[in-house]
């Protein structure tokens, strides 16, 4: 596989990233005066792309899935599947002619029962809206070895109301929340949960929120590893003709 990346961190830092000063590609650590790429948001072809056009040692920042190895996906062509493709189209095509005469007998009768449901569902969904209370949400939060974790914030989204949770990793929140309202869960290292209240027979909601280790953020100097070359196998010399 051309230019596969292996990427890791062979001693991740202690440091807070939050408390950096912003940079354009992510913060800057006064303690070892350098510039933290946050890579967190990147999508795999962008990680690879970095490390690709760069020769200098890097310091970073990463969600622990982050931390794997890359390797540039196969591009496809029109030319290789020109054959296939046109044998499809035929083929449905053929399908299509049959199916238009049956397809508009069965629109009229059709038409007024997709009417019927599509009016039941929104009464449906109007009378339940109508019929919606207010929860008390409580629940407790959990980390990847299934321990509680004390001091999570429990925020509600769009607002700065909130609770932290206890030595037990337990929490209630201060008042009752409504359907569709959003309960954002965030704790030093570790990527934010959401958890978005639905409908339900009681009025209490007791919740577990589980971070688990792909949710870890992990920092420091970044090891790149395994970048090489190999020889294509048959296929892939096969598909390269038509490219």
């Amino acid at each position: 596989m051309k230019n596969a990346v292996k990427i890791s961190i062979k001693k991740p830092c202690s440091e807070n990233f939050s408390n950096f000063s912003t940079t354009a590609s992510g913060g800057f650590c006064g303690s070892c005066q350098e510039e933290v790429i946050d890579f967190t948001s990147m999508s795999p072809e962008e990680i690879l792309e970095h490390f690709k056009s760069t020769s200098t040692n890097s310091c970073g920042r990463f969600k622990a899935s982050q931390l794997t190895t890359y390797a540039p996906m196969m591009k496809h062509t029109t030319q290789t599947n020109l054959v296939s493709r046109g044998m499809a189209i035929l083929g449905f095509s053929l399908l299509s002619l049959c199916a238009v005469s049956q397809v508009q007998a069965q629109d009229v009768a059709n038409d007024q029962s997709v009417k019927t449901e599509v009016g039941s569902t929104y009464q449906n969904t109007v009378m339940g809206r109508m019929a919606v209370q207010s929860y008390t949400v409580k629940g407790r939060v959990l980390d990847e070895d299934n321990l509680p974790l004390a001091g999570v914030n429990v925020i509600l989204k769009g607002s700065t109301e909130g609770v932290q949770t206890d030595f037990d990793g337990k929490f209630e929140f201060p008042r009752p929340l409504n359907v569709d309202d959003t309960l954002v869960f965030s704790y030093i290292g570790y990527e934010k949960k959401e958890y978005t209240i639905t409908s339900a027979e009681s009025n209490t909601l007791d919740i577990t929120i589980n971070f688990d280790a792909s949710d870890i953020f992990l920092m420091g100097e970044v090891t790149v590893d395994g970048i090489y070359e190999s020889k294509p196998n048959i296929f892939q010399k096969f598909i390269s003709i038509f490219n």
